[in-house]
């Protein structure tokens, strides 16, 4: 029952982020700090469900611009479905890797699991608001943290085949509003 009760109150507080839809705030966010982190909240799961979890960022990642605990909460969603994904399967052992990398004026975090991956329907169906493949899911993780990209004038694109793993990709401009372009003379947007 206290179970149950738990799962209620989680999906309260996704559904309440979910209608607010905004995201309110910005700080300049270091994305050494921001992994760090991810690495320090996902890494207890991981080791409980015997996962190894990786973290790879490339050289000198710029500042990003935007909020910080929504940013967190969205990229903590989907490391822990790709946690879920990659220990479904029991003949391997599970890998989750997270990477950062930037490209031109964005910045793409890469959340990549070995897990047993989607069919093209399944993942034609993972923007609606509650469908779930997992029985103690509550179908908004994804799209809250879509919304979250979407606030900050990003996007998620997810690829995934059956038998290959899944990789949710998470961009975001490195100056909001921007779509990626900068005055050559100036360096700003």
């Amino acid at each position: 029952a206290v179970a149950r009760l738990k799962h209620l109150e989680r999906l309260i507080q996704d559904m309440l982020l979910f209608a607010r839809g905004e995201v309110l705030g910005r700080e300049a966010i270091d994305v050494g700090d921001l992994l760090c982190e991810l690495q320090h909240n996902i890494e207890p799961l991981a080791r409980a469900r015997a996962v190894e979890f990786r973290v790879m960022a490339a050289d000198g990642l710029p500042t990003l611009q935007g909020n910080r605990k929504a940013i967190v909460g969205a990229l903590i969603n989907l490391l822990e479905n790709a946690l879920h994904a990659a220990t479904a399967d029991g003949t391997r052992g599970g890998e989750v890797v997270l990477t950062a990398d930037c490209d031109g004026g964005r910045l793409a975090f890469r959340v990549r699991d070995n897990g047993s991956g989607m069919a093209p329907e399944v993942v034609a169906r993972l923007s609606e608001p509650f469908f779930t493949t997992r029985a103690e899911g509550t179908g908004l993780g994804l799209a809250i943290a879509r919304g979250v990209a979407r606030a900050h004038n990003g996007n998620i694109e997810v690829r995934s085949a059956p038998g290959a793993g899944t990789e949710f990709i998470v961009t975001l401009p490195l100056q909001p509003g921007d779509a990626g372009q900068t005055d050559p003379q100036t360096g700003e947007a």
